[in-house]
């Protein structure tokens, strides 16, 4: 019995000592298991202290990211001629005149909305405009994108003899040359429509032009092409009308 105890102490004893030697050259093989058992084990200090840690990080991202928001208010005055031609009897009027126009604009990330005041002393007339806009390409109103656009329309006559509601549909392309030079170009077909004034009248409104930054102030210049074509449902009578100049904008972006 004695015989068979030593031989097994001998045994572990071949067994231990290599353990040993190891566990003393390198004795992170020693806390290996305790720190892998330490960082699974939660406590209350340690969840307190990462919440406060992602609250400052949450509120540092918010005060530094950018606004979804984008606001732009725009005062625009038309340098115009007018050319209004009858079909029966042939009559064409060719006048020239100024008017004026105020616009706001408010987006939220991709999506926004814009109200337009345009007065025409001219022709006794003013038109108030209210659109949805969805910009499918770009960041913000002041850099490159292309923007769709759904709107109405109503022009009205100051002294009441027409009122013409059109709903139309409409799209901006805008392109940033450099960083504070870019082109512009917008386009907007209206939708037939039917009043007892003119009869079926149907437009369209084409601008070109480029503008320059001057940090949230811009400067643009366009030229405008809007054509009008009427025909009267009991007479036959067609009128076009169209208005052919400039536009000079002034823009604040905010």
């Amino acid at each position: 019995m004695k015989l068979h105890l030593t031989s097994f102490l001998i045994l572990l004893s071949f067994v231990i000592t290599p353990t040993l030697t190891t566990a003393q050259e390198k004795p992170w093989l020693l806390s290996k298991g305790a720190a892998a058992r330490e960082a699974k084990r939660f406590n209350l200090f340690d969840w307190m202290e990462q919440k406060n840690r992602n609250q400052v990080m949450d509120m540092w991202l918010s005060l530094n990211s950018p606004s979804p928001y984008e606001f732009m208010v725009s005062a625009n005055l038309y340098q115009l001629t007018q050319n209004k031609s009858l079909q029966s009897p042939v009559a064409v009027t060719t006048d020239s005149y100024q008017n004026y126009e105020i616009e706001l604009h408010a987006y939220a990330q991709i999506v926004g909305l814009t109200a337009e005041y345009k007065n025409n002393t001219f022709a006794n007339e003013s038109d108030t405009t209210g659109i949805f806009n969805f910009r499918f390409f770009g960041q913000t109103l002041q850099g490159s994108q292309l923007t769709f656009h759904y709107g109405l329309r109503t022009k009205t006559e100051h002294n009441r003899l027409y009122r013409l509601n059109q709903t139309f549909a409409a799209g901006t392309l805008q392109i940033s040359i450099l960083k504070n030079f870019g082109l512009h170009s917008h386009f907007r077909y209206f939708y037939p429509v039917t009043e007892s004034y003119y009869g079926k009248t149907e437009a369209q409104l084409s601008q070109f032009g480029i503008y320059i930054d001057y940090e949230s102030l811009r400067v643009m210049g366009k030229v405008i092409n809007e054509k009008q074509k009427s025909i009267h449902t009991t007479t036959n009578l067609e009128t076009l009308i169209e208005n052919v100049g400039s536009e000079i904008s002034l823009q604040l972006f905010f």
